[in-house]
């Protein structure tokens, strides 16, 4: 008589591996934005980037923006470099390490919007992925901007609107939101007006839940409060320490003048028009596929129209503001990029999901896809090597491959464009040390901060770039103050710099070697009281003289 099969109990049968398909997905992204972290790690500075480490580097000494450094972009890039200089040291690199955990911190905010918005958090991986990506290709030039870390802080203020505290602590939702869009202000103004858009749509939801007048006039003033802390806190330390007259000068007087340089009312609607192409197309096709699919596909989420508004209006206030600035450099799109990532995410995300459902061969085709996006566009495209042959040359450095076994030779290689070179910058900064002391002052006529920075000796004058002298608006004012500065602290080194020709800065078509005879006094000072001790690139090396004084 047979047997009857016992079954064994339930706790010794082996579980089914139950994998999650979008396990390889999140793997594959993860790797992305590793390799986006890294790429940036190893960027150096360029112009920009040096003008916000010396004035970092001055605070940190003690000294203040404007005042004891000068350059005219807000505060809030001066605080950031700060920050990062005073945690990491003194270096380039300890920019890059807090532009790298912003993008990180990023990554995890974009889960959480995709979590609310699209009920799929690899949604927001994948857009984290994307952005990494878009971000990198920017290079060394366009990264670690003012925009760079106003698009982390629009991001954790999307992340704040999200949020669900208990009841008493609700009033920190309009506050935090506001407190972030007055940090992006600090760093760009028109950052700052993403406030009008997450503002409106907390209105709208309490409207929705049937708030009466008071809670929503409460709402207002939370937001404007929040909105005007950080404007204010800055304010008042700029006052405290006396640098409130630079400040006023600098954004009063001189940054309206370079403003209107390149505005123009009667092309504003054909710039607009640029300008969203430039930020939908011109910086990354893949980016661009990815937010086409994610309009026309069906939605995933009851809210997913709900999110992709609200980051619509925030790109366009964005975009109008890179269209009021009319220079339309690539950094300016920086913040911009990682908004539109963040819907290209998703429907890169679904095109996945409908891959997923065919079968291989669909998935197969995706990937090929991907890749050939991610190469059809460069995102900066005036750099001699394009951004894959220029991370094979990082990846020989990393390996320590000839020829780029050292991060000078790195450099030398890649952290160059248009008349901007570091390697120039080192060698000048080296000549500088070898002939003065710690204690020695030095004056740059030109457009090289980085020198200084290099260089570490202190700034004969507050002025770290000679743009506002040669400024048709403002370079009386500038030239007065600038001779007052050398007389006062008379350097012992004066470097004149060639080839930095700017005219949609300096609205001149002269380079500072140039300008030079149209300013007697400065040239009357180097003739009498220094000699021309070498010369390397496109810099000229003066030593003050003995009988000089």
């Amino acid at each position: 008589m047979p047997t009857e099969s016992v079954r064994p109990p339930a706790d010794v049968v082996p579980r089914l591996a139950i994998r999650d398909p979008d396990q390889w997905l999140a793997i594959v992204c993860w790797l992305v934005v590793a390799f986006a972290s890294l790429s940036i790690l190893l960027f150096s500075f360029g112009r920009d980037q040096g003008i916000y480490g010396l004035v970092a580097d001055t605070i940190l000494k003690g000294g203040m923006p404007y005042r004891d450094a000068w350059d005219f972009k807000p505060p809030g890039i001066f605080l950031a470099y700060t920050l990062a200089q005073g945690l990491f040291g003194k270096s380039m690199l300890s920019i890059r390490l807090l532009e790298v955990i912003g993008l990180v911190a990023t990554v995890f905010g974009l889960q959480r919007l995709a979590l609310v918005f699209f009920g799929k958090p690899k949604a927001g991986l994948v857009a984290g992925a994307v952005a990494a990506l878009v971000h990198a290709e920017l290079e060394f030039w366009h990264t670690a901007q003012p925009e760079t870390f106003g698009g982390y802080l629009t991001i954790a203020a999307l992340v704040v609107i999200t949020l669900e505290p208990e009841k008493r602590r609700r009033w920190l939702i309009p506050f935090g939101t506001g407190a972030l869009f007055g940090l992006c202000a600090l760093l760009k103004p028109p950052l700052g007006g993403g406030i009008l858009v997450c503002g409106a749509y907390l209105l709208t939801r309490e409207q929705a839940a049937q708030a009466k007048l008071p809670k929503l006039v409460q709402t207002v003033v939370l937001i404007g409060a929040g909105f005007a802390t950080p404007i204010a806190l800055t304010f008042a330390w700029i006052a405290a320490r006396g640098a409130w007259p630079a400040f006023w000068w600098t954004f009063h007087d001189f940054v309206p003048g370079y403003t209107k340089l390149n505005w123009s009312e009667a092309h504003a609607s054909a710039w607009l028009y640029y300008a969203l192409e430039e930020a939908f197309w011109k910086f990354s096709a893949l980016s661009a596929f990815g937010f086409i699919a994610a309009i026309s596909m069906s939605p995933l989420h009851a809210r997913e129209r709900e999110g992709i508004f609200l980051v619509l209006g925030i790109i366009a206030i964005q975009v109008t503001g890179i269209v009021m600035q009319g220079k339309f450099f690539p950094y300016h799109y920086a913040a911009t990029l990682l908004m539109i990532a963040c819907v290209s995410g998703l429907g890169l995300y679904k095109l996945y999901r409908r891959c997923l459902v065919a079968g291989p061969g669909s998935l197969l085709a995706l990937a090929a896809f991907v890749v050939v996006a991610v190469d059809m566009r460069d995102g900066a495209r005036d750099l001699e090597q394009g951004f894959w042959e220029r991370t094979r040359m990082r990846l020989s450095f990393l390996l320590r491959k000839a020829p780029y076994q050292s991060r000078v030779e790195l450099d030398r290689a890649l952290s160059f464009v248009a008349d901007y070179n570091l390697d120039s910058d080192r060698q000048v900064a080296l000549d500088i040390r070898s002939r003065s002391g710690s204690n020695d002052s030095v004056f740059i006529w030109g457009f090289e901060p980085s020198i200084y920075f290099l260089a570490e000796r202190p700034l004969a004058s507050r002025w770290t770039y000679n743009v506002p002298q040669r400024s048709p608006w403002q370079r009386g004012f500038a030239r007065r103050e600038l001779l007052k500065d050398l007389s006062v602290n008379r350097p012992k080194i004066i470097v004149v710099q060639h080839w930095d020709v700017f005219p949609s800065v300096t609205g001149s078509k002269f380079d500072s070697r140039d300008e030079l005879p149209n300013f007697p006094e400065l040239k009357s000072l180097i003739d009498t009281q220094y000699r021309k001790v070498r010369e390397i690139e496109h810099f000229e090396i003066y030593e003050r003289s003995e009988f000089g004084g």
